[in-house]
This record gives C-alpha cells, sequence and structure tokens, in this order.
C-alpha cells in the first residue's frame, strides 16, 4: 500500500526552517519512506519586522506492507 503526503515548510519561526516530525505516526506504524521531493516554494515580503519569507512544500511517498 502506498501513501502520499505533503507536509509544508515556512520561516515564520525562530527555528530556521526545521521540519516538524509529521513523519513519526507513519514510522511508528511500519511506513516507509519511499521518496521526498519539493513540490513547491515562494519568496515574499514579510513585515517590517520580520523581514522577508520564505515558504515551501515537500511531497513524501510512503509504502507499508499489507
Amino acid at each position: 500500500m502506498q501513501k502520499l503526503i505533503t507536509i509544508g515548510l515556512d520561516d515564520d519561526n525562530e527555528e530556521d526552517m526545521t521540519l516538524q516530525e509529521h513523519l513519526t505516526d507513519y514510522l511508528e506504524n511500519d511506513w516507509k519512506v519511499i521518496q521526498m521531493i519539493p513540490v513547491g516554494s515562494g519568496v515574499g515580503n514579510g513585515d517590517q519586522e520580520s523581514g522577508g519569507y520564505v515558504a515551501g512544500w515537500i511531497a513524501v511517498l510512503l509504502e507499508k506492507e499489507s
């Protein structure tokens, strides 16, 4: 069985684009990452306090044996 999920990335936090662990539940339940690819990104102007921002998405293909 395969599953495709997307994970949003942004730098609105002070962790400098640290990827949150969105895959924990899947990996703990015997899913395996088959492929990860970037599917989009954007750069824009933030407010005067924070400056610019970066955002994007990663597509993750997971697989689990039935």
